[in-house]
């Protein structure tokens, strides 16, 4: 099946997915997998409309995608894991009545913390030597996983501020996956960490390249990786850089 994979969305649905929709009909696409973090935007923790409107149109993107029979994959990330398990996180949005609806939101969205493709193990931080993927890792998420999902999200490695050796497939930064790496696995693709593009020709490829930086201006390219039917990568170009994308940055 001729693939694709989105980044870390961040509440910035309504700006990529329109870009994804001109992939998908250019390129035939058949399967679309996102790597999680479609909740939270800098800044944004009360902003009820901006939740909402990303969200449902999120859901509604979905949904019209099945019906075109495009495989949807959604896996879960370290912002999205907070909602799942109804803990709130400092970047959470502080509303506790649109905390709770963000969780069941997801809930329908039938999140999973990996996917195999192949040889490849796409998750959306990536595993490092102190995780190996297991099966539940590859099955839409239950209430029966929230304890090991529970040691996912408080498994934070230094770089991004916690005390665990290295991070979990949820939280590890992309420098953990390459001091410390899991030798089990020879191709990863994560998001997570912001990468300014994609570059194919590294075992573990970063597709986040919808990013923002600390002045909220957008710091990646809007690179797609593309993965078709022959098991051959290909880096897809987006006007995510246009001046219409730039102004709201």
């Amino acid at each position: 099946m001729n693939t694709i994979f989105v980044g870390d969305i961040h509440l910035k649905s309504r700006a990529i997915l329109p870009l994804i929709d001109q992939i998908i009909e250019s390129y035939n696409v058949n399967r679309v997998i996102f790597l999680g973090d479609y909740t939270d935007f800098p800044g944004q923790e009360h902003n009820i409309q901006l939740y909402v409107k990303d969200l449902v149109y999120l859901s509604e993107w979905k949904e019209n995608a099945l019906k075109n029979n495009i495989e949807v994959i959604n896996l879960i990330g370290n912002h999205d894991i907070y909602y799942y398990l109804g803990t709130k996180a400092e970047f959470s949005i502080k509303d506790e009545d649109v905390f709770w609806a963000i969780g069941d939101f997801l809930e329908e969205l039938s999140l999973q913390v990996a996917y195999q493709l192949d040889d490849i193990i796409i998750s959306h931080a990536g595993y490092n030597q102190y995780f190996n993927p297991e099966p539940w890792h590859f099955k839409p998420l239950t209430l029966e996983n929230s304890k090991a999902l529970e040691q996912l999200a408080n498994t934070i490695g230094p770089l991004r501020g916690g005390t665990s050796k290295g991070g979990s497939p949820v939280w590890a930064d992309y420098n953990e996956l390459i001091s410390q790496p899991n030798k089990n696995i020879t191709k990863q693709i994560v998001g997570h960490t912001p990468t300014k593009c994609i570059d194919i020709s590294k075992n573990i490829i970063s597709v986040d390249t919808f990013a923002v930086d600390n002045q909220l201006r957008l710091f990646g390219n809007g690179d797609v990786l593309y993965y078709n039917k022959y098991n051959k990568f290909q880096v897809i170009s987006t006007n995510w850089k246009s001046k219409k994308n730039t102004s709201k940055s």
